[in-house]
């Protein structure tokens, strides 16, 4: 009896299949991507041109350190993890209402009146140098502030010295748990303050605020002008 022949498989449209697959998976899947931590670096220096000279007092500065033992220094001194978060905080709140301390940053009064004189001398500079984008951005953070206290209960608040400034330095022994901790504590003091003004003003959840939607996005921009977060990662030390 002869044998019946099996009749072969036709593979000529699987890789056409394939194809149309991994471009189902490519459309289809959504990638992650890790959006970092926010910070400011320390600018390039050309050693052939010295930086302009900055007034800052060491009042303004908050310094953390932490070394390649996971050990914490705040001001040069060892200080325990546990009490950084109110370290951090009274930095912020010290002298926010009366000069109380004057080892922590000074606040100012910012007021319409002040407002507006600020903005009526930097016009009267603009005159005189119209396409100085310096000025120019000077100018627009003044009518920020403007628009910031008309939109307040007492149409003035409190604003922290515009030097003040948590410089963080990690050695490179440093681990990693412990920088993102200390990351989170600045984040976490930040975030309180701001959380407090959003409920106090405008009766929001600030973390329910959205970037897309104009009135939230207002009231973002006002909040980073009232809880500035100045923080600056310093080079890493060996």
């Amino acid at each position: 009896m002869a044998k019946r022949e099996l009749e072969e498989i036709s593979a000529g449209s699987m890789a056409d299949i394939a194809f149309l697959l991994l471009i189902f998976f490519l459309v289809t899947t959504t990638v992650e991507v890790d959006a970092g931590i926010g910070r400011n670096m320390p600018l390039k220096v050309d050693p052939n041109t010295p930086p302009p000279k900055i007034d800052i007092h060491d009042r303004d500065v908050l310094e953390i350190k932490a070394n390649s033992n996971d050990q914490l220094l705040v001001e040069s001194k060892l200080t325990e993890f546990e009490d950084l978060e109110d370290i951090v905080r009274e930095y912020f709140t010290a002298n926010m209402e009366t000069e109380t301390n004057p080892k922590m940053p000074a606040y100012t009064q910012i007021t319409i009146p002040y407002c507006q004189q600020k903005i009526g001398a930097i016009n009267a500079k603009l005159n005189d140098n119209p396409d100085d984008v310096v000025i120019k951005s000077e100018l627009d953070n003044w009518k920020a502030k403007l628009e910031l206290c008309r939109s307040l209960p007492d149409q003035s608040y409190p604003e922290i010295s515009k030097m003040a400034i948590i410089r963080l330095e990690n050695q490179a022994g440093t681990s990693y748990g412990l920088y993102i901790q200390i990351q989170n504590v600045l984040k976490k003091v930040v975030n309180e303050l701001r959380i407090e003004y959003c409920d106090n003003v405008w009766g929001k959840d600030y973390f329910a605020l959205k970037d897309d939607d104009p009135e939230d996005a207002d009231i973002i921009s006002k909040l980073r002008i009232l809880v500035p977060e100045r923080i600056v990662e310093a080079k890493i030390e060996r």
